[in-house]
């Protein structure tokens, strides 16, 4: 699992960001529904950024168990009207989240997930020396 380890640059986060963006509003055009597929793509790019900003990417797993538990089983335990609230919340702050990722700097020293990455678009994440 390279794809988790490592760091990634702003620049290659917000190309991946956007392709599964265009993925899902097509997807939902074409199909009438979204691409699910696509929200794991910008978590498995959301682990590397995070470890691009010293932090962890159990934050992303978090992130992504708090919204399944709210999409998938907040209607059974949430008053209609609460549920219809929270998944408001939840629409408004998930692009926050991505902003975030995508807009705050990476660390410019090495760090425990590896080096800095390289500047522009970079596909490969860096890697430790020791992983």
């Amino acid at each position: 699992m390279q794809l988790l380890k490592g760091r990634i640059n702003r620049a290659s986060y917000w190309l991946i960001v956007g392709v599964a963006l265009v993925a899902i509003l097509v997807s939902a055009l074409v199909f009438q529904r979204p691409l699910p597929a696509a929200l794991v793509v910008m978590l498995i790019a959301a682990v590397p950024r995070l470890h691009d900003l010293g932090r962890t990417g159990w934050w992303a797993g978090g992130v992504f168990i708090a919204l399944m538990a709210l999409f998938f089983g907040g209607g059974f335990v949430i008053p209609p009207q609460a549920y219809q609230n929270t998944l408001g919340v939840a629409v408004l702050v998930l692009p926050v989240l991505l902003s975030a990722l995508g807009g705050l700097p990476g660390q410019a020293a090495d760090n425990a997930f590896g080096p800095p990455p390289p500047k522009g678009l970079s596909f490969k994440p860096v890697v430790p020396t020791g992983a």
